[in-house]
């Protein structure tokens, strides 16, 4: 049997608060209805381990810390996770010397051990691993350790992968070792290398036979002739490689041409759109002068300018008006017409200059308009003419000379020989003699390995039908499969059935679960060989039994009890915790009853920790 595996207690802080449960003697139940709780503890009271497969619940979410103290080999230790962040690193401690390991729950670069792992081999549980199947924690806690409560009455012996169960069983029971595993990966190399060598020799009589190749004088010809079309090949590619690098740079340069054509196009456009701004505005000042210089030659008014009457004649150098002498009046009204003349004159020219500039604005922005549309047509059709057709052409030519060099490569290896079929029947000959002895070997290691398969589960079948006539008396025979593990039981007067075929009302399933975990138990007390750890997590054995008795139901919680006293080999017994929906008929010696409902939550109402 493994090294003894004893819980002490189950520590978890909530905010600044550590609670405590302490598991006192080597049987505990959880005790409680349907829903109080009794599953979300026994999910977590191995979640500080490194479990990655532990269901995490709210319960235990809200718990900032999760610690668990234990012993192994009478080594106490403390291990502490986060309840909040499952990925959180795990602090396993050795209590008797004070050491510390921080390890991760999932390894991030090769060769760092995980907290699983680290507790694994404190175990003595074995890496064990077959073909992809390699065994960690979580494969022996579903299968060896815990039985669930979502399984224990569907599913044989945790509902895993047969192949991991069967490795985890196999490792339990001694009968995993790596010189059998070197010996089946050595039997599968060998095989393998034949295999290939073989095939090698029908693939080149296939060609011969077909006409491709008739002798080695003829592998060789075709070997040079081969080599010379691949060297042209390779030629005509770097060719075809130069021609499209030279295009892509051309390609290139008149992308460039277009860009620098499309800048000079739009601002082309935007001095045209300014002189065509600056022409409105000339042309309104233009027009404002015209109408002041007709105001000032329209002749003055010949009536009175408040009465509207006709005015009177004066004589010269008098106002007609006002009577006022005004001896420069028609000299400033000629003035200011002069001065108005002037300036539509002035105005005029400048309107002529602007519409030169403008039409010159146009013209040149057609022109940037038709080159950036001329380098925009030339880019494309070089692109579709020229760039295009070269990048094909490379593509074919490395196509063809990467197509002629494996050609070449595999001639070579065929001409390695002068006589390709004879010297590689003599590889296959060696390739068949390694094989044979590599099976050899491995056969007369699996013979052993047979026998001691076949006597070790014929021991642990009886022990199997010992602890099922103990909690079901009617059960008359049972049977392991030596091979896969699967179990055959038979009760009186009806025939045998597998697991599967076993009531799925549950009381059967769970009754043969349990049983032959209690057996392994059992047979690890007498063969050191087996390193089931003595410890046993059952959820609801009584839950979901359907129709059993009262009676049967009783045999079972006696039978847990029973296991667990009776010692390991280092001395201490098999730790039983267990989940039960109804109390206990009356008290048993060392068996602490934990109740868990409403009024007594296992996280809400544990006590403070010392």
């Amino acid at each position: 049997m493994g090294p003894s595996f004893v819980i002490e207690k189950l520590e978890f802080q909530r905010g600044d608060v550590w609670l405590a449960r302490f598991i006192r003697g080597l049987v505990t139940f959880l005790v409680g209805h349907s829903g109080a709780g009794k599953s979300t503890a026994l999910e977590a009271l191995l979640y500080p381990l490194g479990l990655t497969t532990a269901t995490i619940m709210p319960e235990v979410g809200t718990c900032r810390q999760i610690r668990l103290t234990f012993r192994v080999g009478g080594t106490r230790w403390q291990a502490t996770r986060s309840g909040s962040n499952p990925r959180a690193r795990v602090s396993v401690r050795n209590l008797d010397e004070d050491v510390e390991h921080s390890l991760p729950v999932r390894s991030a670069k090769a060769g760092e051990v995980t907290a699983g792992a680290f507790i694994q081999d404190l175990l003595g549980l074995p890496r064990a691993a077959r073909g992809a199947t390699r065994l960690d924690l979580d494969d022996y806690y579903n299968t060896v350790l815990a039985l669930r409560q979502h399984t224990i009455a569907s599913a044989f012996l945790g509902g895993g992968k047969d192949e991991e169960r069967v490795l985890v069983l196999e490792a339990i029971l001694g009968l995993w070792d790596t010189d059998l595993a070197g010996l089946e990966k050595n039997a599968a190399e060998t095989t393998s290398r034949f295999n290939k060598a073989k095939a090698d020799l029908t693939a080149f009589k296939k060609l011969r036979d077909k006409g491709g190749l008739s002798d080695p004088d003829r592998v060789r010809s075709d070997y040079e002739q081969k080599q010379r079309e691949h060297a042209a090949a390779a030629s005509t590619w770097q060719k075809a490689a130069a021609a499209l690098n030279g295009a892509i740079g051309e390609h290139g340069r008149l992308i460039a041409l277009h860009k620098a054509a499309d800048t000079d196009r739009k601002k082309a456009a935007k001095r045209a759109s300014a002189a065509h701004e600056r022409l409105q505005g000339a042309t309104a000042e233009h027009a404002r002068a015209e109408g002041a210089l007709g105001e000032l030659l329209t002749p003055p008014s010949e009536d009175c300018t408040r009465c509207g009457r006709p005015l009177p004649e004066r004589e010269p150098g008098l106002c007609r008006q006002c009577g006022q002498a005004c001896q420069d009046t028609v000299d400033q009204r000629e003035r200011n017409i002069a001065a108005a003349r002037a300036k539509v004159e002035r105005l005029r020219l400048k309107l002529r200059r602007l519409e030169e500039a403008l039409a010159a604005a146009l013209s040149a922005a057609e022109s940037s308009e038709d080159a950036a549309a001329a380098a925009l047509t030339e880019r494309d059709a070089y692109d579709q003419h020229r760039l295009q057709p070269a990048r094909a052409v490379a593509q074919q030519a490395e196509k063809s000379a990467h197509g002629l060099s494996r050609d070449v490569a595999r001639l070579k290896q065929w001409l390695e020989s002068s006589d390709f079929i004879t010297t590689q029947q003599q590889v296959i000959d060696a390739a068949k003699a390694d094989m044979e002895t590599a099976k050899d070997a491995r056969d007369a290691a699996l013979t052993a390995h047979e026998v001691r398969r076949k006597e070790i589960v014929a021991r642990w079948t009886e022990l199997f039908l010992a602890r099922l006539q103990q909690i079901n008396p009617d059960v008359e025979t049972a049977y392991i499969d030596p091979t896969d593990f699967t179990t055959r039981v038979k009760e009186r007067g009806h025939p045998d059935k597998t697991f599967t075929e076993s009531s799925v009302a549950g009381s059967p399933r769970v009754v043969i679960n349990v049983a032959l975990l209690l057996a392994l138990r059992d047979l690890g007390r007498t063969d050191a060989a087996v390193r089931v750890p003595p410890l046993m997590i059952i959820d609801s054995p009584l839950a979901d039994l359907g129709a059993v008795d009262q009676a049967t139901g009783l045999r079972l919680v006696d039978t847990l009890i029973d296991v667990a006293g009776d010692p390991s080999s280092d001395g201490y017994a098999c730790q039983v915790i267990a989940a039960i929906n109804d109390p206990l008929p009356h008290p048993y010696p060392g068996v602490r009853e934990i109740p868990v409902d409403t009024d007594s939550r296992f996280f809400d109402h544990a006590p403070r920790s010392a």
